[in-house]
């Protein structure tokens, strides 16, 4: 099966802009990198949940190609920004999966967006 292309783009949302690559078709999985983190550490696997899923890698607000956030920091603060990148591309559903501060990201992101 051909891998599907990579999409790097980047949304100006209400509190600052995003950059992500989205990849492949069908259920959403959000895929949520740690501090000091970017989204080029979910690169490895991208390619392979594309095959079945629209998986989708941001960069936190200050990480990476995203800018700073307009506010703090904070779990809430990240989970609003995951949760309105996810409605700006039109996704009201996904899978959230973290790694480390990603991890507590897509906890909170489950208890503000259950």
């Amino acid at each position: 099966m051909k891998d599907e292309p990579l999409i790097e783009a980047t949304l100006r949302l209400a509190g600052g802009a995003v950059a992500y690559t989205q990849a492949g078709r069908g259920p959403v999985v959000l895929l949520i990198h740690g501090l000091g983190g970017n989204r080029l550490t979910w690169r490895e696997v991208i390619p392979g949940l594309a095959r079945s899923f629209t998986a989708i890698a941001p960069d936190l607000p200050g990480h990476g190609d995203s800018d700073a956030p307009a506010g703090d920091y904070s779990l809430g603060a990240h989970a609003c920004a995951m949760r309105d990148l996810l409605v700006a591309l039109g996704h009201a559903r996904a899978t959230i999966v973290g790694h480390s501060l990603g991890g507590g990201i897509a906890m909170q992101f489950a208890y503000q967006f259950p």
